[in-house]
């Protein structure tokens, strides 16, 4: 009976990704066999271009921007014609493993396994505790992924192809959309005069506490305030003076639509009322069409 292949990796980019992910298989004491870079830089002195790649590694782990992969994966293909025995994976948490299909034609089996974090440096980011969405049409390829990132330290799970967008949207707004509604908050606080530093602290205090909360204790459970109170006077107030900043006024609303469809609001006749007069105002302003619906 033939001896499975040993897993070892091969890391195709050296972005933020690419960086902790290298940091966390060699700490991981996996055989890192190469890093490949399209152009090699001072501050990667162990990484291969191209042309100076063998791409033999049982996994060829794409860490590139998703615009690129389909691109990295037909190059893997013209360097190496033959992939049977291989593992080609992608880390999109957007695209399925279709983007893979050129590598898969080449014999190679084709896997996406996404880590839910953010790596907004090249700084590594350790990767203990990490959710990895791993899709894999084979079971046995999935096994193999699965095992490589409990190595690493993170913590696979099960993500199907039908619902990548719906997975990645959810991560979206986790994180970087969430990001942006942290902004749009500090801003209102700047119009109400706070100076920089002071608009920061504040909005962190409500949004560690409120975080802590949701993960603790549920969201129905950690809603609070106007909306929970069903205070329309008082949503109408905060609609009037964002009338004049028609962005915040949008991000606003919309995450008061969201909140009056899921979450345990009072008065909820009233609160929706003030949102769709306060909308109609607003679009007659701008002279545009509505753009969300009641």
């Amino acid at each position: 009976m033939a001896r499975a292949r040993k897993t070892d990796v091969c890391i195709i980019g050296l972005g933020n990704w690419g960086t902790a992910l290298a940091a966390a298989v060699t700490r991981a004491d996996i055989p890192l066999r190469e890093i490949v870079v399209r152009r090699r830089r001072r501050a990667q002195p162990s990484a291969l271009t191209w042309s100076g790649a063998k791409l033999d590694a049982r996994v060829l782990w794409l860490c590139v921007p998703d615009s690129a992969i389909a691109v990295a994966a037909a190059e893997i293909v013209r360097r190496r014609a033959d992939l049977r025995g291989q593992v080609v994976v992608h880390s999109s948490g957007a695209l399925t493993v279709d983007v893979l299909d050129s590598a898969r034609r080449a014999g190679a089996a084709i896997a996406s396994v996404h880590p839910a974090m953010t790596f907004p440096t090249r700084r590594a980011v350790p990767l203990d505790g990490v959710l990895f969405g791993v899709e894999a049409p084979d079971p046995s390829v999935r096994r193999t992924l699965d095992s490589l990132v409990r190595r690493l330290g993170g913590k696979p799970f099960n993500i199907s192809s039908r619902n990548k967008a719906f997975y990645h949207a959810a991560g979206t707004l986790s994180s970087p959309l969430l990001v942006s509604e942290l902004t749009a908050a500090i801003a209102a606080a700047r119009l109400a005069g706070l100076d920089r530093r002071n608009a920061l602290r504040w909005v962190e205090s409500l949004a560690i506490a409120t975080l802590r909360n949701v993960f603790a204790r549920g969201p129905a459970r950690s809603f609070s305030g106007p909306f929970a109170r069903g205070d329309a006077g008082t949503i109408e107030l905060h609609l009037q003076a964002l009338q004049e900043h028609p962005m915040l006024a949008d991000v606003y609303r919309s995450l008061a639509v969201h909140a009056l469809e899921s979450l345990p609001v009072q008065n909820r006749r009233a609160l929706a009322l003030a949102l769709r007069t306060s909308r109609k105002q607003l679009t007659h302003q701008k002279g545009a069409k509505p753009r969300m619906r009641d």
